[in-house]
């Protein structure tokens, strides 16, 4: 097993145990929310399910690095954009119906209403929930020293966006305290809180990962052309595609006609070009076509297809996921 293929592994690891602790929590929260008729552990809960919906997210990143080139681009696809969508459907629907009990029972409250705060923290849903968050916390952190070392672009994001905000469920599980030994007010109140953080918390998620991967041109063809030309012996570059965002990550596949006295120096030309890309627009992985030549074979290509040059791994390329 390769250094590139161990870090992908490890990472893979990582965020699927840091999925199923984040819906373990959110399962508590949910659950317990809504037996103790709780306003704070449900805004909690949204805020839980954005975690959640980020660590999915690179885990996709990590387990489909190299989908097809036109079909989907490099990372995430249709079906994390329809997920996107129904997710912020989802939160504002829930968003502002929590909004709507939590002033309601907020002004139940300064009217001097009877029992205007339902709420009735149980024992054994603060215990649970207080072990849950901080099994999170310690797990975010853990992660986010694993990304450092594994030098892994999704589950950098992935920690970032958790220990962001780890310190609103520390402190949620002070409120929840305080409501348990009869400060029942702060419950619509912190939940008042807690419903714009989601709303910022879910704009982070779709501003750091989707955008990075969704454009669809991320370096203008004729430009890459450009570049690849000045390579000595390369007489056209053809079919020119670019997926990404520049200074971040991209995916770039070019054809080469060569001229016939360099197709045996067809991977140095390779080399040279990815080279040349990196330098001028960072972080990258070139796959190199040529159709004139047969000394390259790749394992996944179909009957028909031209051979290439194995995508580039140098510094800055690498291994993003």
């Amino acid at each position: 097993m390769n250094e590139g293929e161990y870090q992908r592994r490890i990472s893979y690891r990582l965020l699927l145990t840091t999925l199923w602790a984040t819906l373990l929590l959110l399962a508590v929260q949910a659950i317990g929310g809504w037996a103790n008729q709780s306003l704070t552990l449900l805004a909690e809960s949204l805020h839980t399910l954005v975690d959640g919906f980020s660590t999915v997210l690179s885990l996709v990143a990590v387990t489909s690095p190299q989908r097809q080139m036109g079909r989907e681009v490099w990372g995430h696809g249709r079906a994390e954009v329809a997920g996107s969508l129904i997710l912020c459907a989802f939160l504002g629907f829930t968003g502002v119906s929590l909004l709507l009990i939590a002033l309601r029972q907020v002004l139940g409250g300064l009217t001097g209403a009877a029992t205007p705060f339902p709420v009735a923290i149980d024992s054994a849903v603060l215990r649970f929930t207080a072990a849950m968050v901080i099994l999170n916390v310690a797990l975010g952190i853990y992660a986010s020293y694993q990304a450092r070392s594994l030098s892994s672009q999704a589950l950098k994001l992935n920690t970032r966006h958790f220990l962001a905000d780890a310190w609103l469920s520390i402190v949620m599980i002070g409120v929840l305290l305080a409501i348990w030994q009869g400060q029942r007010w702060l419950d619509p109140v912190f939940a008042l809180v807690l419903l714009p953080l989601v709303g910022r918390s879910l704009w982070r998620v779709l501003n750091e990962q989707l955008p990075m991967l969704l454009r669809p041109t991320a370096i203008a063809p004729e430009a890459i052309s450009h570049i690849a030309t000045q390579v000595e012996g390369v007489t056209r570059c053809t079919r020119i595609r670019s997926r990404g965002m520049v200074g971040r990550q991209v995916w770039v596949e070019i054809h080469l006609v060569l001229h016939p006295e360099f197709v045996e120096s067809a991977e140095t030309i390779g080399e040279q070009i990815d080279a040349l890309l990196r330098q001028r627009y960072g972080p990258l992985r070139t796959q190199v076509w040529v159709e004139s030549a047969r000394p390259y074979q790749d394992a996944f290509s179909e009957p028909g297809m031209p051979n290439y040059l194995p995508p580039s791994s140098g510094n800055g390329g690498g291994d993003w996921a």
